[in-house]
């Protein structure tokens, strides 16, 4: 089952979901009882998938020919595109919910 990050657009509050079946997705914050919004969670491990996921380390280019993008976290909140097609600059604060 997969886990789902949510963050409130009131409080700031982010909490984790563990998807089941056809429950619905979570609305109001258990915080403050504010809309939730859900982020953009990093990927489960690659190393562990079947077939082509199976070294240590990629390089850039053997990322963007599996069409596929990696972003690195600049510490300040944003990630920046390194391989791959997608907007140059990602804020975890600032995806659409």
């Amino acid at each position: 089952m997969p886990i789902f990050e949510y963050r409130c657009d009131a409080c700031g509050e982010i909490l984790e979901v563990l998807a089941r079946g056809s429950e619905p997705e979570p609305t109001k914050c258990p915080v403050c009882e504010g809309a939730l919004a859900r982020m953009m969670s990093l990927p489960a491990d690659l190393k562990r998938m079947d077939g082509f996921f199976h070294k240590d380390n990629f390089s850039d280019s053997e990322i963007a020919s599996k069409g596929l993008t990696k972003y690195v976290n600049r510490g300040d909140g944003t990630y920046e595109k390194a391989a791959g097609s997608g907007p140059k600059i990602m804020d975890r604060n600032k995806l659409p919910g």
